[in-house]
């Protein structure tokens, strides 16, 4: 079976609905493919977006006989292990399950636009800044334990 990938490698799972939150209040620009940050350190700096879902139950309360409740999986995934996406649900084999829409993004993306103070209209995002932010964390195991932090977070604060 296919890897999770809620924190695998710095990624984190944002719902379809606090990036439209997000955009709404001026601290990022969406474009479906990629967010930029419109403020902080970053400002103007590009994510790229991969559509995802994360496994919130089983459709009528049967049983998981996939094990992917609380799982996050890319929808290329959904489709490597048979499974069938439509608006809030996935369909495998005889299973439905309700799923929540969203994207995997960078954990660094995430953080900084949740740090970043909500702005005015959105305006136009200038040039990417040459380097990363001095808050960003120097080493893949300090990354993942960011990432899985600030995915407990958003699982606790967002359900």
């Amino acid at each position: 079976m296919t890897r999770d990938l809620s924190t695998t490698g710095g990624l984190l799972f944002v719902s379809q609905a606090l990036l439209a939150a997000w955009a709404g209040q001026g601290r990022i620009d969406l474009d479906g493919r990629s967010i930029a940050l419109l403020g902080g350190q970053a400002r103007g700096r590009r994510y790229a977006l991969v559509p995802a879902v994360r496994f919130l139950r089983v459709a009528g309360g049967g049983e998981d006989a996939h094990g992917l409740v609380a799982r996050v999986k890319s929808l290329d995934q959904v489709r490597e292990i048979g499974g069938e996406a439509m608006a809030d649900s996935v369909v495998m084999g005889e299973v439905a399950y309700e799923v929540e829409p969203g994207f995997l993004a960078e954990a660094s993306a995430v953080e900084a636009a949740a740090r970043t103070a909500p702005a005015g209209p959105a305006t136009s995002t200038s040039a990417p800044s040459a380097g990363g932010s001095p808050e960003e964390p120097r080493d893949l195991d300090d990354r993942r334990r960011e990432a899985e932090a600030l995915a407990r977070f958003l699982l606790d604060n967002l359900s």
